[in-house]
């Protein structure tokens, strides 16, 4: 099922090979390694995709596939993580990394304004600038850690609940197996 599932969702290989905007990058994208769906290298594309997810760079996507091509994770997967943060999630992340860094800091929240605008941000961006930098890189470095460990656990636990359950349908009691056929043995061919 995970493998079915994300080789749905992906581009076929030879789309982007061909693209107008990827042909400088043909001779990287040959690579085999960036479109398997395996456990190592779908764990690889998903941590990659959630570390540049959390990035607070408008670059989100290049990064993603750098890194997915330089430790060779699946490509398409690490691209499609950063679709994650959008303007959609853009303020409960920016809350959160604003949050996180300032545990980490040990700086005190400021509170937002009843009338909020944007210019309050610019203002007060001295204060906000390193909390929100630490923030988004404890997210990002979480972010890769669960997806990867979580891509492990998860594929492993699918196979071997695929494989209890092809063991049950197989070796059912009470319903009786093909013989074994053996090789013959020495003693087999003696004739006293």
């Amino acid at each position: 099922m995970p493998k079915k599932f994300f080789r749905r969702i992906a581009p076929h290989p030879d789309s982007l090979r061909n693209h107008k905007l990827f042909a400088r990058f043909a001779h990287v994208l040959h690579d085999p390694n960036l479109w398997h769906f395996n456990r190592h290298s779908v764990a690889r594309g998903l941590s990659m995709g959630l570390f540049a997810a959390f990035l607070p760079l408008p670059i989100q996507s290049p990064i993603a596939a750098v890194l997915a091509i330089w430790l060779r994770g699946n490509l398409p997967l690490a691209v499609l993580m950063v679709f994650l943060t959008n303007p959609l999630t853009l303020v409960p992340v920016e809350l959160s990394a604003y949050w996180i860094g300032s545990l980490f800091t040990g700086t005190e929240l400021k509170a937002l304004p009843q009338n909020f605008e944007w210019r309050w941000i610019w203002e007060n961006l001295s204060s906000l600038g390193l909390p929100l930098l630490i923030g988004h890189a404890v997210l990002s470095v979480a972010g890769a850690l669960l997806g990867y460990y979580g891509i492990q656990g998860f594929w492993r636990i699918y196979i071997a609940l695929h494989l209890n359950e092809r063991k049950k349908r197989v070796y059912q009691p009470g319903i009786p197996q093909a013989k074994v056929r053996t090789l013959p043995t020495e003693t087999d061919h003696r004739q006293d």
